[in-house]
């Protein structure tokens, strides 16, 4: 699975054992101490910016408890010395549209404006791939081995990948430094908010593809994960038709009832499409499906915990990964999620809830939640 690296030269980066922690972006007395160990200049970190356990001394680590943590002095100071890395950050391609810098840039053959050019590349060609008809999904297992999660491609365009990217490391940005004193560690939430309250309400909706093909013709994986209770369904599938999207998401309505409503980064017109076939089969006139750039961020622990769990599938068991998937999502909801440190199976169905027989009503519009961050409470 591709993933940027999370620092220069870093080598560790696409280790899915690695430990990867977040910049203290509520801290600023301590975020301009990590950046100035890493020795960049014009470059500020957003949430979606980690840094690899292997920056840092053992000093700093705490591994006392189930999770490996920071201490709270944490600050990394392993980094490699080099002369590219203390003069600027590569400029990224897709922002030389406000940079007369890029045109310096370019006269200058350093690796990382080299390194840039494939990557620009790669993403252009996501960009068609996900504008193909539904008749033809993206992707051809046959020109590459790996997968990706399909999303829309409007998320080409925005400042930081989801999840299954821990970069954006090479975007070049202003540093507004905080005085070292009047400093607040309180967290700022967004100014548009929906809180997750109870299990059920709110699900995430993501299809991972194209995979190696099995023998019984199953190239993708449909994800549905209640980012309250964490529980994970997972199905196999033939192709990511918005048809059989549907039938999908019909099958696990009928064993759990209805949720406010579904969170999905797919393109908007296979959304479109998927609440029609909802309607029909159904009998609904509610879009339960809601398009939501960031739905891989709501819950970033679990979707991490899907990717690991489709990675090893592919890597054991390649020509039959689909009869495999149920045993490893029953791991996955019968263990003890390290974020909650509570099993997703009691959450969900050991409360005493009753499954919504029909759709839910909602206190905010479409608008709302595709603009809202979503907080689990």
């Amino acid at each position: 699975m591709g993933r940027y690296k999370c620092a220069f030269n870093c080598e560790n980066s696409n280790d899915a054992d690695v430990k990867f922690f977040k910049f203290p972006l509520y801290n600023p007395r301590k975020l301009k101490k990590w950046l100035i160990n890493m020795k960049w200049k014009d470059w500020t970190p957003t949430r979606f910016s980690v840094l690899c356990i292997n920056h840092f001394e053992e000093q700093y680590i705490d591994r006392t408890g189930k999770c490996v943590k920071l201490k709270e002095d944490a600050v990394p100071t392993i980094f490699p010395i080099t002369d590219n890395a203390q003069k600027k950050a590569p400029v990224n391609p897709r922002r030389k549209r406000h940079k007369a810098l890029a045109d310096k840039a370019s006269e200058k053959d350093s690796p990382q404006s080299t390194a840039a050019t494939p990557t620009t590349a790669k993403h252009s060609t996501q960009n068609k791939e996900t504008s193909q008809t539904e008749q033809e999904p993206p992707g051809d297992p046959k020109k590459s081995d790996k997968w990706r999660i399909i999303v829309d491609e409007g998320l080409m365009k925005i400042e930081s990948f989801p999840h299954f990217f821990h970069g954006d490391y090479c975007v070049p940005q202003n540093i507004q430094w905080a005085p070292d004193e009047n400093f607040t560690t309180e967290h700022k939430e967004p100014e548009n908010t929906i809180e997750v309250k109870e299990p059920w309400q709110w699900l995430g909706l993501d299809v991972r593809g194209p995979l190696p093909q099995t023998l019984n013709g199953h190239r993708y994986i449909l994800t549905v994960t209640d980012y309250y209770s964490k529980w994970v369904e997972a199905v196999p599938m033939q192709s990511c038709l918005p048809s059989h999207v549907a039938k999908n998401i019909v099958d696990i309505i009928a064993h759990f009832g209805y949720p406010f409503r579904i969170l999905s980064r797919l393109p908007h017109d296979i959304v479109h499409k998927i609440n029609r076939e909802l309607q029909d089969q159904l009998k609904v006139t509610v879009a339960l499906v809601v398009h939501h750039q960031q739905t891989g961020t709501a819950d970033l622990t679990t979707a991490q915990l899907i990717d690991r769990m489709v990675g090893d599938l592919i890597e054991e068991h390649s020509a039959d990964w689909d009869v495999y998937l149920p045993a490893k999502v029953f791991s996955l909801c019968f263990k003890e999620h390290s974020k909650s440190k509570k099993r997703p199976f009691s959450v969900l169905c050991c409360n005493g809830l009753e499954p919504a027989q029909s759709p839910r009503g909602l206190d905010y519009d479409y608008s709302k939640i595709r603009e809202s961050a979503f907080v689990v409470r």
